[in-house]
């Protein structure tokens, strides 16, 4: 509907709601006002409207497992960018309809598109920045466009993966839907799952190092963790922060160094018992210091601040320092100003020596 009127989705909510700027849409528990605002708008039944949620879809998923905006330490009611896959939007063109997103595409194991068997794409293909979808209204229909560069998000019939990497698409797929159906339907493996990503994206050796344990699996000599992926470093749930090819990659580390048998009792593998004993602890993030928190000042009546101001005109303080320059001048009244606000104006009536007054001499008030 937004994009009938040159709107994103955000902006058109801001406008229902009488905002000035976009207002965020949390497509995982939207707020009961906004949807009866929006089915009212669109001609839709609030009840179906609220089922389109991602709550609804998935009753036994928590946040952990969507994706995310941010680090773990700057969280958000949001899911984050959504990936997309180009095939998904040519059926969409080629069936004639609006193209949409796919709700399984903001879950925090998708990596690879359960249709067409290809990667998902968090960045555009024309201008390389992170993928913001927007929709806009082209030959009669919603198409899917880049919100940076406008570039239209379709296939464009080139070689796609190459042979080799159609293998390696179908093995992640495999541990991709392991990892959805034991999420969705609460088994006791989804405890382990969260043990072993946690595992594999923590701290090596040392807290505070910015190298996960996934770089034992990696044996790579002299890797540095990437700049886009360093905030995943420690966190309790990593896979939903990471763009989707590190997705990928830590897929296929969860299956090679844990194995398929994660709700077995029997021993770990080798390979995992190293990561576990390479695995610092985990590392709380304190707020800096210094912070305050914010406290709510009690505004005075007008009526007040004008009787504060003539106590402060009539303060023989004040009136002495006419004879001041101007600086020394805007120092005293600010002094007085302080006083007055504190509730010490009558108390502060104590000599006080300022710097050398204009010819020269120093001045008690």
């Amino acid at each position: 509907m937004a994009c009938r009127y040159g709107l994103t989705a955000p902006e058109l909510s801001g406008y229902l709601c009488g905002l000035p700027s976009p207002l965020p849409i949390d497509d995982r528990v939207p707020a009961a006002g906004q949807t009866k605002v929006w089915a009212q708008f669109c001609g839709v039944d609030p009840n179906r409207l609220y089922r389109l949620s991602l709550n609804w879809r998935y009753p036994r998923r928590t946040r952990a497992w969507y994706m995310s905006r941010g680090p773990e330490w700057k969280p958000s009611t949001l899911t984050g960018s959504t990936p997309v896959c180009l095939g998904c939007f040519a059926a969409d063109q080629s069936a004639g309809r609006d193209g949409y997103l796919r709700s399984g595409w903001v879950l925090a194991e998708r990596c690879v598109c359960s249709v067409h068997g290809e990667l998902l794409l968090d960045r555009c293909q024309s201008c390389h920045r992170h993928l913001f979808v927007v929709f806009r209204l082209l030959e009669g229909r919603a198409q899917p466009v880049c919100g940076s560069c406008g570039s239209i998000l379709a296939d464009r019939g080139g070689v796609g993966d190459r042979l080799h990497d159609r293998n390696l698409m179908l093995s992640t797929l495999a541990i991709q839907q392991r990892v959805t159906a034991s999420v969705d339907r609460g088994n006791p493996e989804q405890e382990k799952f969260e043990k072993a990503l946690a595992i594999l994206w923590a701290p090596l050796d040392h807290p505070v190092s910015a190298r996960p344990v996934l770089a034992l699996w990696l044996k790579e000599a002299g890797w540095r963790c990437p700049y886009d992926v360093r905030h995943a470093v420690g966190a309790a749930a990593p896979l939903g922060q990471l763009p989707v090819r590190w997705r990928l990659v830590t897929l296929l580390a969860l299956n090679d160094c844990f194995g398929t048998d994660l709700a077995g009792d029997g021993e770990m593998p080798p390979l995992a018992v190293q990561l576990v004993r390479r695995a610092a602890p985990r590392q709380c993030r304190l707020p800096r210091p210094g912070r305050r928190p914010h406290v709510q000042v009690l505004k005075r009546s007008p009526a007040e601040y004008e009787r504060l101001a003539n106590h402060i005109m009539a303060d023989p303080r004040w009136i002495a320092a006419e004879k001041l320059s101007r600086r020394k001048r805007e120092r005293v009244r600010a002094l007085l100003i302080d006083a007055a606000l504190a509730g010490n104006l009558a108390a502060a009536h104590r000599p006080m020596l300022l710097p050398q007054s204009s010819n020269g001499e120093e001045i008690q008030i």
